[in-house]
Parts: structure tokens; sequence; C-alpha cells
């Protein structure tokens, strides 16, 4: 019991502060994992509980949770099969996606409309710990953990997410990984499918007297759907390696502790590039890659390490300490001009730069510069949280208080080359002096704390809570010509924060199967780096008031979350990345006043037929993103020139729906699931949408048309410890632009069918 109650309190105070949206009837059937994580039960008197995972969020609470939180369970991701993390996060309302290269490896996800940009305005974590490589140095989160070994997905919204920092406007995703099961138990999986698609994953695990553990390899890879010119692979080829190794104290210990040690190895090498298509040649062959890009290849290393300590020093009481490191390498070498043009500008008018568009095509000899973009990144930190309970009378308290503190860096080492297109052939010409492009080291450190205060009495739980954060940020930049960095032509700069963040949520049951909930508190994002320039204006924080009004209902077969949000923004922030369409400075700027608002509806209903389940369910996300003041672009992923009040904030889709109707059946189940995505700006204005259009140059046109995908997906037991599995995307075979970013028009994946079995032992 000791061991349960162990596994219990290193949950208890790193993720307090959720709860999942499970469906009604969401048990676990055809995932073929059967997860020990269950629910637990507090009282005055005790702690009652069946073993859990750390870090999992706790699907019945999610009645009684202040703020709008919603959990993907294993059940869920193994019933749709799809490793792609953008289709299944687009099952929850609030989540704002623009796909990029069609796996999802690198996801650019908003919430409640915040950036969609390599999700820079949220705040990533994997098993409670910030996973983003540079979360406040560089939040471009160019490394995602793979999503095909992920166990479940948290997703916490408004006031449930304050203590989930430093990005608190629009929230924060929390990914679990393979938990450590109570007893011996194992998983096999192996997956392939169109463009050489596949995947291998196995782990073993158990819980002895003292002593647990978990092991897990995991492997995902493609030849890619992309055709080269003069052909060529545009897939990837991704590993991972991850344990966990848990020492607890006896049962019945007198102050019962574990420790956990957790780490992750992970490796990646995609074809892939920055580089889209024009119009023209994406209507002859949305699947056309440049003969330009024939270099084009992302490296990534990724190691974590991780050691908890949890200790119960007396009743009700639980303090839960974390101390991590983590490790990220990425090169993502691309072609970056071509001709001595940009690629936006052959892309916008190919019949003007018709000799660097055939350079670019293969068909004309010629220069490419090409860069490669170098970046090292590391993270550290420790974290402790502390959980007390006690009741008085009929009222329930229960106190948090968490801190960390957390240093990260990114090491910017990129260099410019040059190949010569030779027949179709890129050959190098000059190798380049090594950061003749970008040279410099972004350095961030934080300490921030929370607590809060839930009081429950009768039907009514209210929680008042505050953060407080205080960043130091400093930028060395040795310019491009001191490769040895000897610190000749060096500039720096430094900016310090302090900011303090209040906020305060209710929850109501009206009745067994009816609630309401709400909430306001102050949102906030890091400014980012200082300019190194005198003559730049240092951008601000971004700071915005959060509202949000809810309301439940749950019965036996229906769920229904109804959720409606404002965020008033004193200062909304823009960046300049070239995967947000920039020069690629990586600065901050920035934009005054604004305010998104919306609303969020999720319903899940069951029809029972005798001894079959007809599952429904249904997401769909209204946002109205404006900037309320006139003001002069400073350039980058919103472009250059004027913004006017009520311009709408661009790569915002103001309408996004899924559903999917399901059939489940004993040994059978089959889901058919379809995502729309309405037509979304890609600039701002107030004006009618330009499409893209055979008429209008890329650089004309505003927005990108809607799409919808289907998916079908399906599982059969064929023995208590075997299913076989098969997924259909996009079976309508839809060929819609999804993206204009980076440098180009995008597809999706085409119709592509992927077959395997799963092994539980």
């Amino acid at each position: 019991m000791s061991r349960l109650l162990l596994s219990f309190l290193m949950f208890v105070c790193i993720k307090s502060n959720g709860l999942g949206n499970l469906g009604v009837h969401d048990v676990d059937r055809f995932s073929n994992v059967n997860p020990s994580d269950t629910t637990h039960l507090f009282n005055e008197d005790s702690l009652r509980l069946l073993q859990i995972e750390p870090i999992h969020i706790i699907g019945e609470k999610s009645k009684s949770m202040v703020g709008s939180g919603q959990y993907i369970s294993i059940r869920k991701i193994g019933i749709l099969n799809q490793p792609n993390i953008n289709s299944v996060l687009r099952t929850i309302p609030g989540i704002n996606i623009r796909d990029e290269e069609g796996f999802g490896l690198r996801p650019n996800i908003g919430m409640r409309g915040t950036s969609v940009n390599r999700c820079t305005k949220i705040t990533l974590m994997e098993d409670g710990i910030l996973i983003a490589p540079a979360t406040y140095a560089d939040p471009s989160a160019y490394y995602f953990p793979t999503f095909a070994r992920m166990h479940g997905v948290e997703v916490l919204k408004g006031s449930s997410q304050i203590k989930n920092g430093p990005y608190t406007i629009g929230g924060a995703i929390n990914l679990l990984s393979t938990p450590i099961p109570d007893a011996f138990k194992g998983f096999a999986q192996v997956t392939y499918g169109s463009f050489g698609t596949n995947q291998q994953r196995i782990w073993v695990g158990d819980s002895r007297e003292n002593f647990d553990y978990v092991f897990e390899v995991n492997r995902l890879a493609s030849d890619g759907f992309k055709q080269l010119d003069n052909a060529g692979n545009t897939g990837f080829d991704r590993k991972d390696i991850m344990g966990k190794l848990r020492w607890h104290s006896k049962e019945g210990a007198h102050v019962p502790q574990s420790i956990t040690l957790k780490f992750v190895q992970s490796s990646e090498v995609g074809n892939e590039s920055y580089l889209g298509l024009s119009y023209d040649d994406f209507n002859i062959n949305p699947y056309r890659r440049y003969a330009a890009t024939q270099k084009d290849i992302l490296d990534m290393k990724h190691q974590h390490i991780s050691l908890q300590h949890t200790i119960i020093p007396f009743k009700n009481f639980a303090v839960n300490t974390t101390a991590y490191y983590t490790h990220t390498f990425r090169d993502w070498a691309r072609v970056n001009t071509i001709g001595g043009q940009s690629l936006n500008n052959i892309l916008s008018s190919p019949g003007i730069h018709q000799t660097p568009y055939q350079i670019m095509v293969g068909q004309e000899d010629g220069n490419v510069d090409y860069q490669s973009a170098a970046r090292t990144f590391f993270s550290q930190g420790i974290q402790s949280y502390g959980q007390f309970y006690f009741n008085t009378g009929s009222i329930e308290h229960k106190m948090q208080l968490g801190v960390r503190h957390h240093i990260d860096q990114a090491d910017r080492y990129a260099t410019r080359s040059v190949y010569t297109m030779t027949s179709g052939k890129m050959i190098l010409t000059n190798a380049g002096i090594l950061g003749n492009q970008e040279n410099q080291i972004r350095n961030a450190t934080s300490t921030a704390t929370y607590f809060s205060y839930d009081l429950s009495y009768k039907n009514l739980k209210v929680s008042p809570g505050i953060r407080y954060e205080n960043i130091h940020f400093n930028i060395q930049n040795y310019g491009n010509a001191d490769n040895g960095r000897t610190g000749q032509n060096l500039r720096s700069a430094e900016n310090k924060i302090s900011i303090v963040l209040p906020g305060i949520g209710f929850h109501y049951d009206i009745s067994n199967q009816m609630s309401v909930f709400g909430g306001i508190h102050q949102g906030f994002s890091p400014p980012g780096m200082p300019s190194t320039s005198s003559s730049a204006r240092q951008a601000d924080v971004e700071t915005a008031i959060n509202y949000e009004l809810g309301y439940k209902y749950i019965n036996e077969r229906l769920n229904v979350n109804l959720t409606g949000f404002y965020s008033d923004y004193d200062n909304i922030l823009g960046s300049d990345n070239v995967s947000g369409g920039g020069a690629g400075t990586g600065d901050i700027f920035n934009a005054g006043n604004a305010v998104i608002k919306g609303l969020e509806l999720s319903m899940d209903y069951q029809i029972k037929i005798e001894e079959s389940n007809l599952p429904i369910q249904l997401a769909y996300t209204y946002t109205d993103a404006r900037f309320k003041e006139t003001f002069v672009n400073a350039g980058g992923d919103w472009g250059s020139g004027t913004i006017m009040t009520q311009d709408m904030i661009p790569f915002i889709t103001p309408h996004l729906w899924s559903g999917s109707l399901g059939f489940d059946h004993k040994k059978f189940n089959v889901i058919l699931s379809a995502r729309y995505v309405g037509a979304t700006r890609t600039k701002p204005g107030q004006n009618i949408l330009i499409l893209p259009d055979d008429t209008v140059l890329y650089n004309d046109a505003n927005a990108i048309g809607s799409f919808m995908i289907l998916d079908l997906s399906a599982n059969y037991m064929t023995t208590k410890h075997t299913t076989l599995f098969t997924t259909l995307n996009n079976i309508t075979n839809d060929k819609s632009i999804v993206a204009n970013l980076p440098n180009g028009y995008r597809p999706n994946m085409p119709f592509a069918f992927n077959g395997g079995v799963k092994v539980k032992f």
C-alpha cells in the first residue's frame, strides 16, 4: 500500500492543477495498454487511492475543475491510431494549429488566439517539466516530443493553467509519457503503410517491493510523400529511448518517500525544407519539391534527464522536488536565396524572376545560397511543489505552493555557403566561414513561484491564486565576422523583468449533472531577447486580462462543455521568424492593445444499441482576434506597413470544428473523424479575403481557403493480447492549401493507408 501511496504523491504536487475531460465511457479496451492509472480520493482521515502514475491528470475531477481543462486519454489515442499530434489536438476546442510538413513532427500550436508559430506562446511540458529547447531564451519549439510514444495529453486553459508558466495567456499542454505499470507488463506495436511510413515501439515495466521501472524504445520513419525534382528521399527517421527507474520506501514507513530517475534520448534526421511551392506549381502537383531543396536537411539530437523526489513528512502534506537537465542540438540546413533573389520574391513573381526560378527548378545553372542554421540549446532547473489538505467543519481547504528556478540558453551559429546548380545537381563551391550568418548566445534565468488556495463548501469551490515571475535576459552578439568569438565586435544587452500575476476561479455544482465555472486572471508572456541596437525600441512584456465563463453537463451518455473566453491585451507581441514569414532575426516587437474573444463547445454522446455503442463527438471553436490600436508594424510575421484598429490578427482561424462518429462492439471498433479549418487570414486587415489564385501574386494573397480532412481508423482484437488496426488518412485525397508558410504553399498529406498490430504482454 505504501508503494501505491508514493506513486500517488509523485503526482499530487506536480499536477494537482488540472483535470481531464474524459468521455463518460472512456475505458481502456482497444489501446492494448491497460494503464494502471485510475483515480484517487482524499478525505481528512486518510489518502485512499489506487495506483496512478506521477503527472497524470485524474478524469473524475474534471466535474469540479476550476477553469477549462481537457484530457486526451490512452484509449482515445489508441482508437485514433494517429502519430500526428495535430490530428489528435484538433478534437479539443480552443486550439489553433497550422500544418507544415504533414506528419506533425514540428507542430505550430496556439491556444485561445495566441500565435501558432512554433508554439512560442504556449507552455509546453512533458511529465510536468518544461520541454521547449529554451523556453525563455528562444521559445520556438523546434524540438517537439514524439507523440507516437505518448500515453496521454493534458490541455489546460483559463485560470486552470495559471500554475504552469511562463506563457499563461493561452494555455499549457502537458504530454504524458508511458507510466510505470503496477505489475510486470509490456506493449509492442509495429506499423507500416503508405510512403514507407513505419513505426516500431516496445516498452516493458514492472513494480516490485522497493523498485519499479519502465523502459521504452520507439522509432518512427517515412520516405515522405513529397516528390523531389530529380528524385530523392523527402522523409525522416526519428528514434527515441525513454526510461524511468523508481525507488520507494517500504510499506508502512514512518516517512514515506520515493526517488524517480527519468531519461530520454531522441534523434531525428529529416529531409525537410522550408521552401514550399508557387500557386501554379501547387496546382500542377501539390507534392512537388523543387530541385533547389535537394540538400535541405534537419539534424536533431535531444537528451533529457530528471531526478524526482517525493516525501510525506506528515499527514496530509506532500512535497515533490524535481531537478532536470535538457540538451538539444538542431541544425536545419536549407536553401536561403537563389540567383540573388529571396524565395518569397521568386514565388510571388516567377515570370519577373525567371532566371532564379529556372535555377530553383534545376532547369538553369546558377548560384544557390544555402544556410546551415545550427543551434545548441540547454535548459536546467529545479522545481518543488508542496500541497497541504485540511478541513474545518464542512469546509475543505487545499493549499499549494510551488517554486521553480530555471536557466536556459540558445547558442545560434548559422553559416551561409554557396552551391552552384549544375544540370539539376547542387555542387558546393563556397563552404563559407562558420558563423558568417548568425553568431550569438541568448541566455535567460528565471525564478517563478505560485501560491493557490482552494476552498470548497458544499457545491461551491473558489480558487484564488497568484503567480510571480522574475526573469533576467542576456544576449551576446559576436557579429558575423568573429567566428572565433574573441569579443572584438561584441554587442550585448540585457533585460530584467519582475511581474505579479493574480487570478481567481470558481466552480459551482447546480446539480449532480450540471455545473458552471469561471475565472479571471492576468496572463503573461515574456518579451524575448532585448535588442543590441541602441535605436530599436525594446519589447515590453505581453500581458492580458483573461476572462472565462463556462457550463458543463454530464450524465451517463452525454457530456457537454460550453465556454466563452475574452482576452484583453495591454500589449500583444509580434515576432520575426522565417517559419512565420519574417526575416528570421528572432526579434520581438510591441503591437499594442488587442482583444481576442471566442466560444468553445465540446460534446460527447453515446448511443447504446444492445451490446454496441455509437459514440458521437463534436468540438467547435469560434475566435475573433483584432488589434485595438493603429500602429506601424515593425515587420516579421505580420508583414510591414500600418496596421489599423479593428484589423484582424492573422493566422488565427475564426471557425474550427471537428467531429467523429464511431461504432464500438466487443472486439471491434471503427471511427470516422472529420476536421474542418475555416478560411484563415494570413495578413492583418478587415477587407475582403483574397485567396490564392492564378491571377493573384503570392505576396498579394491575404488568406488561405477552408478545407476539411476525413480520416478512418479501425481496431480488431484477435485475442485478449493482440489487436490488428488500420488507418486511412485523408480518405477523400483532399489537395487544399493548408499553409502558406514557411516560404510557399503547402499541402496536407495525401490519401494514406497504414496497418499494424499491437500486442500487450
